[in-house]
């Protein structure tokens, strides 16, 4: 399907980062949480951006928004 292409991918990525940083903020991820109606805590967002942010920065990189969205087993 398209979203298992760069492209597709890269534009769901787009997405989440409304503002433009190159990265996925917990402020981005709770936009989107909240638009898709999810109530998550926090804490919860943190947790998800803990577990796909490789790097330790606190964000979630395009390449780990990569790495998740074609590895199945994340979700």
């Amino acid at each position: 399907g398209n979203k298992d292409t760069r492209e597709g991918i890269q534009r769901i990525f787009n997405l989440f980062d409304d503002d433009k940083t190159g990265s996925i903020s917990l402020k981005n991820l709770k936009r989107v949480a909240k638009e898709l109606g999810e109530t998550l805590t926090d804490e919860e967002l943190r947790d998800m951006i803990d577990r796909a942010d490789s790097k330790g920065e606190g964000e979630i990189s395009f390449e780990d928004f990569y790495t998740i969205m074609t590895k199945k087993s994340f979700l």
